[in-house]
């Protein structure tokens, strides 16, 4: 299996994937570059930032993708990034 069907697998099951994620599971360590190859196939990928405070207590912004394939996914999506809107996560 190559990286983006990885990526595509991994994203139906789990539905979002954060770069972090994307090392620690997949071993994918370009997750942007595959995300791009991913969307140039003709794949929906919507994506947010969100917030988290490393060690030293800094604020850190990072993305999470999802895989869009359907109308349930997108409202999921919309109500995700609604809750997660503005948390700084510990």
């Amino acid at each position: 299996m190559n990286q983006k069907q990885q990526l595509i697998k991994y994203l139906q099951d789990n539905f979002s994937i954060t770069t972090l994620e994307c090392m620690q599971k997949l071993m994918i360590l370009d997750l942007q570059g595959i995300i791009r190859d991913v969307k140039q196939d003709g794949h929906r990928i919507e994506s947010f930032y969100m917030s988290r405070k490393n060690i030293y207590g800094d604020v850190k912004k990072f993305k999470r993708y999802y895989l869009i394939q359907s109308a349930i996914d997108f409202e999921n999506f919309e109500r995700e990034r609604e809750v997660l809107k503005g948390i700084v996560l510990e």
